[in-house]
C-alpha cells in the first residue's frame, strides 16, 4: 500500500523546512555576531585560548580532521515504513569519535534544542544540542559526535524548541546516554541567545 498524496505533502514541507533551517544554521553569521573568538581559526590542531576568549565552532569542527571530509549538513530523510508515525524508531549510527583538541575549551555552538529535563517555570535544565531541527525519533539522530548533551544550570534564554541558538560555555569530551540518544560531548551553558539568520 503507497504513501496517499495528502500523507507525502507535509513530509516534503517538513523535509524542505529541515534542510532550510539546518542551511542557516549551518552557516556562520555575518557581522552581526559578536567579536569574542579565539586567536585560534576554524580546523585548529589544538586549542590555545587565553582566557576568557570564545572559540565559535561550526558542527564539522566536532569531528576529528581526519572525518571532516564525510562532513554534510543536510539532515537525514525520516524513515517511515507502511506504518507511518507508527512505525519503530530510526536508529542511531554510533561514532564516538571527537576531535580532542576540544577538550575543555570555552565554546560558542549553533544549534538546535531537544529539552531532556524540564523545571517548574517552564525552564529547561538539560537538553541535547543537535546540528538540525527535527531530531525525533523518526528522523534518525544524529551520531554521538554530532550532539552535544548541554546542562543549563542558569535556565533562563530558551523561550522556544522550535527556534535555534547560539550556546556558549566550557566543553568536554564526555559520553552519554539518554532516552533521546548518545553524545560524546558535555556541554555546561553559561549563555544561551537566539540565533539570528
Amino acid at each position: 500500500m503507497g504513501l496517499r498524496p495528502a500523507v507525502i505533502a507535509p513530509l516534503l514541507i517538513v523535509t524542505v523546512l529541515t534542510v532550510a533551517a539546518l542551511g542557516a544554521v549551518a552557516a556562520k553569521p555575518a557581522a552581526t555576531a559578536p567579536a569574542k573568538t579565539s586567536a585560534t581559526e576554524p580546523g585548529h590542531k589544538s586549542v590555545a585560548q587565553k582566557p576568557g576568549h570564545i572559540l565559535d565552532l561550526d558542527w564539522k569542527e566536532l569531528l576529528p580532521e581526519g572525518e571532516r571530509a564525510h562532513f554534510t549538513s543536510v539532515a537525514p530523510a525520516p524513515v517511515h515504513d507502511y506504518r507511518g508515525e507508527g512505525g519503530p524508531p530510526a536508529v542511531q549510527a554510533q561514532d564516538f569519535n571527537v576531535n580532542k583538541s576540544l577538550e575543555g575549551a570555552t565554546v560558542r555552538l549553533p544549534g538546535f534544542i531537544v529539552p531532556l529535563e524540564a523545571v517548574k517555570n517552564g525552564g529547561v535544565s538539560e537538553f541535547l544540542l543537535v546540528p538540525y531541527f527535527g531530531s525525533c525519533i523518526h528522523v534518525p539522530p544524529p551520531p554521538p559526535n554530532q550532539i552535544v548533551y548541554v546542562h543549563n544550570s542558569k535556565r533562563p534564554g530558551i523561550e522556544s524548541i522550535y527556534e535555534a541558538y547560539w550556546i556558549t560555555g566550557k566543553l568536554h569530551l564526555q559520553t552519554k546516554t539518554t532516552r533521546l540518544g548518545s553524545t560524546a560531548y558535555e556541554l555546561s551553558a553559561d549563555k544561551i541567545e537566539v540565533y539570528k539568520y
